[in-house]
């Protein structure tokens, strides 16, 4: 009877070993699966990083007129709307300024596209944004109106507001010699601190 004592306590022991062994490898190999809003949700900079590593660069120098498709841009995630896009703007590309700046160049939809400007810190703070856009594209009787944008490799933006106006008659024909082109410009530059300030 002594001789099993300790067969039987050896026994005992290796099989309460053994369950815990198993129950540690059953445990280890179920996998963690994170969500995407715990992973964006580690720290503000994180999120912001995720969010532009989405984003295509924009090519510079850019130019857009009142025909040009923004055919890349994309609806938000539900979870940036507020953070880095207001609601209904779509998202074009990226752009570096700066070491410590980047910005986006989102499309709002009005009657026009509405390009707007927003700079953003590392940490997804919005640092600064500028509409890019003034008065809406079109043609009636009497009058026709277009714009057009240049984003320089400078950073320097060039927006020329092309407006025509003429007399017309009852069939809505130009009257010859009526025709008036007005023309202006107007120049915004993003600095590197992501402050965008026009230039008179």
């Amino acid at each position: 009877m002594r001789n099993l004592f300790p067969l039987f306590f050896a026994l005992f022991f290796f099989a309460l070993s053994s369950c815990s062994r198993d129950n540690n490898t059953q445990y280890e190999s179920v996998p963690v699966v994170e969500s995407e809003s715990q992973v964006l949700g580690a720290s503000p900079k994180a999120r912001h990083q995720v969010f532009m590593a989405k984003l295509p660069a924009l090519p510079l120098p850019f130019t857009a007129t009142c025909a040009f498709q923004y055919k890349e841009a994309k609806e938000p995630d539900s979870m940036v709307v507020g953070t880095y896009v207001k609601e209904f703007e779509k998202v074009y590309k990226k752009i570096q300024v700066s070491p410590n700046v980047e910005a986006i160049l989102a499309i709002y939809p009005t009657d026009d596209l509405l390009p707007r400007l927003r700079t953003f810190d590392h940490q997804g703070t919005v640092l600064d944004e500028q509409d890019l856009k003034f008065n809406p594209c079109g043609e009636e009787p009497g009058f026709q109106h277009s714009e057009q944008l240049t984003i320089q490799k400078d950073l320097t933006i060039v927006i020329l507001d092309s407006t025509a106006r003429w007399e017309f008659d009852a069939a809505y024909q130009e009257i010859p010699k009526t025709r008036k082109l007005t023309v202006t410009k107007r120049t915004f530059k993003v600095l590197d601190t992501g402050e965008i300030i026009e230039v008179k």
